[in-house]
């Protein structure tokens, strides 16, 4: 199995064989069976996709998944009623991306939280793929004519492995 970190490729031995580890190690967050797979979703196809993704990853793994939604958050500039408006709009799109991807795996059987945070998307999801001893992170990617792709930023930035699902993957029903 080949797995991409943000410097280097290394392979892997196939789960179920013996690796070349100390038996006396004791396994650190990360390696634990209670490590979970992060998926970023949002409310467009390709939060679908990423959804779908990730529960058919940690139905493999044997992992729970915990859900994130990121809002980058409404500029302060607008003023009192409009600002509100904006951050109650985002509140609702976030609860709504989530209710659906936690109805997703709750079909299917796999353990799932939920995760609204706020801020810088990429910055956020290493930080809590990194808190949460994350096995496995999962992005939607988008294409972008101007600024930064988040999956980008994410991949060059984490010391986790990083999957990035397009919107013709396995989109959730």
């Amino acid at each position: 199995m080949l797995v991409s970190t943000p410097f280097t490729r290394r392979y892997l031995p196939p789960v179920g064989t013996s690796s070349s580890l100390p038996r006396d190690r004791s396994p650190t967050r990360r390696e634990r069976d209670d490590a979970p797979v992060l998926a970023a979703v949002d409310a467009s196809a390709s939060g679908a996709a990423v959804a779908g993704t990730a529960i058919a990853a940690a139905e493999r793994l044997g992992a729970p998944i915990v859900f994130v939604y990121v809002r980058r958050g409404p500029s302060s500039i607008l003023g009192e009623p409009y600002y509100q408006r904006r951050l109650d709009a985002e509140i609702f799109a976030a609860k709504r991306a989530l209710g659906t991807a936690l109805a997703a795996a709750e079909r299917a059987g796999v353990a799932a939280s939920g995760e609204e945070l706020a801020g810088s998307p990429a910055r956020r999801l290493v930080e809590f793929a990194r808190l949460r001893g994350a096995r496995l992170v999962v992005l939607g990617s988008r294409r972008r004519r101007f600024g930064r792709s988040v999956s980008r930023s994410v991949i060059r930035a984490s010391d986790r492995p990083v999957l990035v699902a397009g919107a013709s993957a396995t989109a959730i029903a």
